[in-house]
């Protein structure tokens, strides 16, 4: 039997009942006779919206003068269109109970407030967290007044409150200083790159040195800016990177110096100053800036430069008694451990050497000429010129003496350098003085023939990267300036220097070209073997 209909005293048809319907009945003036005021369509499409989750249909239950009835609504189907107008409901009036719109009105009512209450939050607890002990002890809520709850007060009782810990928020989105690519420069540094000078140092550049970037940003900028440096020959790309991280570190170091030189006061030295850490940070800066200029091709005023700031730093820990991170590897430390390799070392090829000394006496013209008007001699009357000739031409000259003496008279001229007045020094790096320009010019050629001399340096290294090892030992059997010497070149970071001498020779004026001619044979030498001069020939460590 297919029920149709379900009610209290009411029969279900059976279909065979059903099978002659009376197809002229009017459902709607039925509707109207019972005196309802609904809207069948707003009404149906309710019910439709209810039953939609409960499978083929759902029951409801509607209520009219406290009396209930259920009945069952199909689902409608979506597969046929809906007919234009309404059917004729084969149903009698007797059949059908009476409808309420009340009912249908309270039951939406009822589930609309239904589903509010679910998602009711829960109420948030109201117990007090941070009352004083005397509440806490007694189970009251306490007012949390300060510096006495109303309680306390009333009482008489001493009002003490529990130490609430300081909550330190965070920023949910801090830009991150350094990168990725940040973090295979630091650890290129720490394996491949760190530097070798002063000489012996090398465990403190891989092992304090690192630990001090960490508080120091403009040492972290130094540090990466010359790693980047350095791998510029296997990653053009990192040119901006090694550019960016420079500059950060100069703007940064000068902002420091000027600081610290306004400050000191040589009358007195408190104990925090005796430690002086920034102080290490600041040298360690300026060496790690002073290397990185050797990758430029115009960082010869640069290298200048930062050697003079060491100086500058050193003075400032010397007068506020700091001690020195590299204080065992500075001034005649290193010229004791290099004298027993250096007193070995057999002269330099006897051409090169007064090739050398004719070109540098060549100058002396220029040097020494009355046309200089610029009065910035020393007190004794000689220029800056005059003392730089000097120096670079005894250089040339011990090189056909003796090898160590070659050497000591390489590193006063360094020591020169550092102590040269600001105005002299200034002078000697204007671009526009020829005189100096050509000085600068055989001064770096003259440093790359003593290659076999500055060679024995790396007696005096700590440790090198294995990568060093490695080259080393694939250049056995090459003869002089085989490839072997040239993997091995790549590590020496002197070999950056030709890059100034190209630099410098391209900057001579045609007028003073003719007084060139050594320091260009020099380049063209280089161009067609690193290792002409000798450089490579020694092992290190």
């Amino acid at each position: 039997m297919d029920t149709v209909y379900s009610g209290a005293g009411v029969a279900p048809f059976s279909g065979a009942e059903s099978a002659s319907p009376d197809l002229n009945y009017d459902f709607d003036t039925f509707i109207q006779d019972q005196d309802l005021d609904l809207d069948l369509d707003l009404d149906m499409d309710y019910l439709a919206e209810e039953s939609s989750g409960s499978g083929s249909g759902s029951s409801k239950t509607l209520s009219d003068g406290g009396s209930q009835s259920n009945y069952t609504v199909p689902r409608a189907s979506t597969a046929a269109p809906m007919p234009a107008t309404r059917p004729q409901v084969p149903l009698a009036p007797a059949v059908v109970p009476p409808l309420s719109t009340s009912g249908i009105r309270t039951t939406a009512a009822a589930a609309v407030l239904s589903s509010r209450q679910q998602r009711m939050e829960r109420k948030g607890h109201t117990k007090s967290r941070r009352g004083c002990f005397n509440c806490k002890r007694r189970r009251i809520k306490c007012q949390e007044t300060r510096p006495a709850c109303g309680h306390c007060i009333k009482t008489g009782l001493n009002c003490e409150y529990p130490v609430v810990p300081q909550v330190v928020h965070q920023p949910q989105h801090q830009i991150p200083i350094f990168s990725l690519q940040d973090m295979r420069l630091f650890q290129h540094f720490l394996l491949q790159c760190y530097p070798h000078y002063p000489i012996g140092s090398e465990n403190i550049w891989t092992h304090e040195i690192p630990c001090l970037s960490e508080k120091y940003e403009y040492l972290m900028h130094a540090i990466l800016g010359f790693a980047a440096s350095e791998l510029l020959n296997t990653d053009p790309s990192l040119i901006e990177s090694a550019m960016t991280h420079r500059l950060k570190a100069i703007r940064a170091i000068k902002k420091t110096l000027n600081a610290a030189a306004s400050s000191i006061n040589p009358t007195t030295s408190s104990t925090n100053d005796k430690t002086f850490e920034e102080g290490n940070a600041l040298m360690a800066t300026c060496f790690a800036l002073t290397f990185q200029s050797v990758w430029l091709d115009d960082g010869m005023t640069e290298y200048m430069t930062f050697i003079r700031g060491i100086v500058i730093v050193g003075y400032q820990m010397y007068m506020r008694g700091s001690k020195f991170l590299f204080g065992a590897h500075l001034g005649d430390k290193q010229a004791d451990l290099l004298e027993p390799f250096m007193k070995q070392v057999p002269l330099i090829n006897k051409s090169w050497a007064e090739g050398a000394v004719r070109a540098i006496e060549g100058l002396r013209e220029l040097v020494f000429s009355d046309d200089d008007d610029d009065d910035t001699s020393t007190p004794d009357g000689v220029t800056p010129e005059q003392k730089y000739y000097e120096l670079i031409l005894d250089m040339a000259s011990k090189c056909l003496a003796s090898s160590w003496e070659a050497y000591k008279a390489l590193t006063a001229h360094y020591a020169w350098w550092m102590m040269l007045p600001h105005d002299q020094f200034e002078r000697l790096m204007d671009p526009s003085n020829q005189v100096a320009l050509l000085l600068a010019t055989h001064w770096i050629a003259l440093k790359q023939v003593m290659a076999p001399i500055t060679e024995v340096e790396k007696r005096g290294f700590a440790k090198v990267p294995d990568s060093w090892k490695e080259d080393s030992s694939s250049s056995g059997g090459a003869g002089a300036g085989g490839q072997g010497k040239k993997k091995a070149e790549k590590h020496d970071m002197d070999v950056g220097i030709i890059r100034w001498l190209r630099y410098l020779n391209r900057s001579v004026g045609r007028e003073y070209a003719r007084y060139n001619t050594w320091p260009e044979w020099v380049e063209g030498e280089l161009v067609k073997d690193l290792g002409v001069f000798g450089r490579g020939s020694v092992k290190c460590c």
